[in-house]
């Protein structure tokens, strides 16, 4: 009876820890939104779209960084009408959450050489993620202010897709090292045994 008790007890602690993970990815996927649409009525041509799909995946996880991913373009989807501009770059959101996640649970992320080659990967995946999506989906173009990027380097001759992979080279530079630093700091102050938090 006290080995059920047990069991019961550790299923339950179980289940509020992933409602509250859960609770939380929402939380920062509709920050991320939020973010996002402020950043596009400034015409900013930086994203700010997964500052918290960072800082989710080095504290939870990266299933968790992945969720929070998809689920601020979803939210994005919903504040801009679903004109379906946003879901197919969930894809660029969503890889960030892995990376992240998988550097933090390796512990390679409290270091500043592993925190710097996160940053580098995250901004290498989503430029080309996003260079591809926009240039198979949208043609190049995607009513963000990095389209005059890449009218600058159709100007000075580079193809479509070239143009759109170099314009979010340092607009992602910029962008998703704010991201990977600011989930350096919290994965250093919130550090614990590994797998604790993770719900992967």
């Amino acid at each position: 009876m006290a080995g059920k008790g047990i069991m019961a007890s550790s299923d339950r602690a179980s289940a509020n820890r992933t409602a509250v993970v859960a609770a939380l990815v929402i939380a920062g996927a509709l920050a991320n939104a939020g973010m996002s649409y402020a950043n596009m009525s400034l015409g900013s041509p930086f994203f700010f779209d997964s500052i918290l799909t960072a800082v989710c995946a080095a504290l939870f996880g990266p299933l968790a960084g992945a969720l929070c991913g998809l689920s601020s373009h979803v939210f994005m989807e919903l504040i801009h009408g679903w004109n379906g501009l946003f879901i197919p770059f969930a894809l660029c959101n969503m890889a960030t959450g892995v990376i992240v996640g998988l550097f933090a649970r390796s512990r390679h992320l409290t270091s500043l050489p592993g925190a710097m080659l996160c940053a580098l990967l995250v901004t290498l995946a989503n430029s080309v993620i996003g260079a591809f999506v926009a240039y198979f989906l949208f043609g190049g173009v995607t009513e963000h202010a990095s389209d005059y990027l890449v009218a600058g380097f159709l100007l000075v001759g580079q193809s479509l897709f070239a143009a759109a992979f170099w314009a979010r080279i340092p607009a992602n530079l910029i962008d998703k090292g704010i991201a990977v630093t600011i989930a350096f700091f919290v994965a250093r102050r919130a550090h614990r045994p590994r797998g604790s938090w993770n719900i992967t």
